[in-house]
């Protein structure tokens, strides 16, 4: 009697222990099969039941329906991102060449014989037009470099002088602030694009202006293996965001844009080119006294001569 019981505990515990290593064998399984999965989400791939088990069984089946559902939602979202893109694209093209001859009259226009007021009134039209055929550029340029099939030629690059040469021209807009400028006589040599690089560097400077208090200092540097560029700039107090990274968002305007002119494009912009040039942008915060500072770093990777 005593060797039966025992022969069915035996049992019993070795069933447990194959019950118990079919679970973790199917659940590790399971595991690397949704971690390939998530590195592809594009593939239309499910988790498949390598141990015959119903309880298993059924969990995965759950998973796998959640699966689908998240790509079809992903499939839904890049088909509205892709219809995004080109009504952006069409409204630009559709609104730039009437918004050109427009600007066009205006600027024929004789003025001699209207009234001062009638001239500033003329002034503040054409101004305006300006203001929204570069907000029609900007919706265009968005629309091109966030379209997966943009392409960029890169060559080597001497960042550091696009640099200078990008602060030099707009001297007359830097005027505002009192501007430091710790940029080396060396070059700072990478992979990129020199066009996609002087309109990087143009957006940064245009908003550090729109949104800098006093002050302005760039620095470029080459870092370890990194060419790094820094524009720091003070900014107003209580405007700083919990997660600076939202400054890169399209379309996302901090309340100050709406007095100043902003668009909440030319970050987002700037993004998209730095990424497309292997580099990486990001934001942040710092304190100093009484001040508080928004700095936004770039970072490429260095090419070495």
């Amino acid at each position: 009697m005593k060797e039966a019981v025992i022969l069915i505990l035996s049992i019993l515990v070795c069933y447990l222990l194959w019950r118990l290593f079919s679970i973790k064998y199917t659940l590790k399984k399971a595991e690397k099969e949704l971690r390939e999965i998530s590195a592809e989400p594009e593939e239309n791939r499910i988790v498949k039941f390598p141990v015959p088990d119903k309880t298993m069984e059924a969990f995965l089946c759950a998973v796998n329906e959640n699966l689908e559902e998240i790509r079809k939602l992903r499939i839904a979202y890049v088909k509205k991102e892709e219809n995004l893109k080109e009504e952006i694209e069409n409204i630009s093209h559709d609104l730039r060449t009437p918004l050109t001859a427009i600007l066009g009259y205006l600027k024929m226009m004789d003025t001699s014989s209207m009234s001062r007021e009638e001239q500033e009134s003329l002034k503040i039209v054409r101004k305006k037009a300006e203001e929204l055929q570069k907000l029609i550029g900007q919706f265009y340029e968005l629309s091109r470099v966030s379209d997966g099939n943009f392409q960029m030629k890169l060559e080597e690059t001497d960042a550091g002088r696009i640099l200078r040469e990008c602060c030099l021209s707009h001297y007359g807009l830097l005027e505002k602030l009192k501007v430091e400028l710790f940029i080396p006589e060396m070059p700072v040599k990478i992979r990129g694009n020199p066009e996609a690089l002087t309109r990087v560097f143009v957006n940064l400077l245009q908003n550090s202006v729109r949104y800098g208090q006093t002050e302005l200092t760039v620095f470029a540097e080459n870092k370890e293996n990194e060419a790094v560029f820094i524009f720091e700039n003070d900014i107003e107090e209580g405007t700083e965001l919990s997660d600076p990274s939202r400054l890169f968002d399209r379309f996302y305007m901090q309340e100050a844009s709406r007095t100043k002119g902003g668009t909440g494009l030319g970050l987002t912009v700037s993004k998209y080119l730095v990424e497309y040039m292997n580099g990486k942008i990001w934001a942040e915060y710092k304190k100093t006294g009484q001040k508080t500072y928004l700095q936004i770093t770039i970072g490429f990777p260095l090419i070495f001569f």
